[in-house]
């Protein structure tokens, strides 16, 4: 049987808002811990992700710590451990991709560029598994949201 994250592997880069359009939003207080981060999508967009993140500060990135605030920070794995890099807030707002209600995390004004004016926005797709879109609010890039998923995790031991 093929899992869910697989399949997303098999859409094109064109066909995620429309995925992502049929989802529901996650309720704010579900989600709440850890969640382990991957890429999904089209394996040239897989290939060429980890590299962009290097060059805005997060390479090795693994996952989110969301907290019952609703406060979130990345996880990044360095030489020595897992660090927690710029911070977002959870927050409800209608969708850049859809105009549909729903919730996203925004990063906070003091992280260096470009994430300000990031946000990454979600749906879920099983209990323990949101598909994030990433979108770049700068010019034509808001028109190319990026997928990622998070999958929770229940401690630090299961990065």
């Amino acid at each position: 049987m093929i899992s869910e994250v697989e399949q997303l592997n098999h859409l094109s880069l064109v066909e995620f808002p429309a995925y992502f359009s049929a989802l529901d939003a996650p309720q704010a207080s579900a989600l709440r811990g850890l969640y382990r981060g991957s890429f999904v999508g089209p394996s040239w967009l897989q290939a060429l992700a980890g590299p962009l993140l290097v060059i805005t500060r997060m390479g090795k990135w693994i996952g989110k710590d969301i907290d019952p605030g609703g406060r979130a920070l990345n996880l990044v794995r360095t030489k020595g451990g897992i660090v927690h890099k710029f911070p977002m807030q959870l927050v409800e707002r209608e969708s850049l991709i859809d105009g549909k209600p729903g919730l996203a995390l925004r990063y906070e004004d003091s992280n260096p560029f470009p994430w300000p004016w990031i946000i990454d926005e979600l749906r879920s797709i099983q209990p323990d598994l949101v598909l994030g879109m990433t979108i770049t609010r700068i010019g034509p890039l808001v028109r190319l949201p990026l997928p990622f998923v998070l999958q929770t995790r229940e401690s630090m031991d299961e990065f």
